[in-house]
């Protein structure tokens, strides 16, 4: 008899695993808090290890058919003027929407998918998991696995509240839609001011262009991470000001998104990715923030790796396993500090020494 899998999330991770669970003989379930696939989401990067993942899925070509092709990282000053850039590597990047809904249906006919619902509680025995669903319903799993991101439901739920894993680096990130006209195509385009960023990303493939922001705070807000309205109050609050260069369209079209991201740019650190018969894999266990590059990277190759090991070993040796091996390329993944010195320099002199930096560099 098979064994039974929950996946809480139709991520990037939780599909990857749904999919790899399924060709090794497991019956895989995947729930998702949302009432349909989530899409949104800014230009994620698929290389390495993780390429020959979607390879090996059968989603490569489609893949590379749906890449960004963003050629460069632009800096502005007030008038829109180039100050400094950055060629950007021949990396494959998509949009984040793109390669879930490449997942799903790589998965959909195979897996099992719950949408509209989430787990509201779980009692592990040495037997098995039992799961409450916050619709009233309950199933009985050998094994359930957390694929819910940065504020994971099935982490608070096995480990303990997030305030003991997140490490909150000291910004807060938002995207959300922009019109593709404000921004030069195939192009991140950037405009700083001290302690603040706002861009636009424009694909060469997609009619949708993206806004982007950043801010310094020294201390992570107190808010529900739930509450589009207050996300928007805050993100209005710290940019309402800015009226330099494309600001305050940028922000009106990122305001007027009902898929606005808004969020501290945090990672997570634990010190097990299990335990008993629940596990984590993606941003639910390490995520690296959106500063790293490195979400899809991480979340396609731990679901490869947890799937396989569990194909080969016993729950307990399989996590153990599973560990040992992803756990090396995280610990480089999580080294962002430079990142975000480049995207949002703290001071006037940070950056106009960043521009010359970068000039130097051509």
């Amino acid at each position: 008899m098979s064994k039974k899998v929950l996946i809480s999330g139709a991520s990037i991770a939780g599909q990857t695993l749904a999919y790899w669970l399924t060709k090794h003989g497991f019956q895989t379930t995947v729930v998702e808090r949302t009432p349909e696939l989530r899409t949104g989401g800014q230009g994620v990067d698929v290389r390495d290890q993780a390429l020959d993942v979607v390879e090996r899925m059968g989603a490569l070509p489609r893949i590379r058919a749906a890449v960004a092709d963003v050629r460069e990282m632009r800096f502005v000053d007030a008038a829109g003027q180039r100050v400094a850039s950055v060629e950007l590597a021949n990396d494959i990047e998509i949009m984040r929407g793109d390669l879930v809904k490449i997942l799903y249906d790589v998965t959909k006919d195979d897996v099992d998918y719950i949408f509209g619902d989430s787990i509201k509680s779980l009692a592990q025995d040495s037997e098995g998991v039992t799961v409450a669903f916050r619709s009233g319903g309950a199933g009985r799993f050998d094994l359930v696995i957390g694929a819910d991101g940065l504020h994971s439901n099935v982490r608070r739920l096995a480990f303990g509240p997030e305030s003991e894993f997140l490490d909150y680096r000291g910004y807060y990130f938002a995207f959300g839609n922009a019109d593709a006209a404000l921004g030069a195509d195939r192009t991140i385009t950037m405009f700083n001011t001290p302690g603040k960023m706002v861009g636009i990303y424009r694909s060469g493939n997609h009619a949708q262009a993206k806004a982007y922001f950043m801010f310094r705070r020294p201390e992570a807000m107190d808010y529900d991470h739930h509450d589009l309205d207050e996300q928007r109050r805050l993100l209005k609050e710290n940019f309402a000001g800015e009226t330099s260069w494309r600001a305050p369209e940028l922000l009106d079209g990122a305001l007027a998104d009902a898929d606005l991201y808004f969020d501290a740019l945090s990672q997570v650190r634990m010190p097990s990715w299990s335990t008993g018969r629940v596990a984590l894999v993606g941003d639910a266990a390490y995520c690296a923030s959106p500063a790293s590059g490195a979400g899809a990277e991480l979340a396609l190759t731990g679901a490869y790796l947890l799937a396989t090991e569990l194909a080969h070993a016993d729950h307990r040796e399989a996590f153990r396993r599973y560990e040992d091996r992803q756990r090396k390329l995280v610990d480089v993944k999580m080294q962002i500090s430079d990142n975000l010195g480049l995207m949002v320099p703290e001071t006037q002199d940070d950056i106009q020494a960043r521009n010359v930096a970068l000039t130097a560099h051509q």
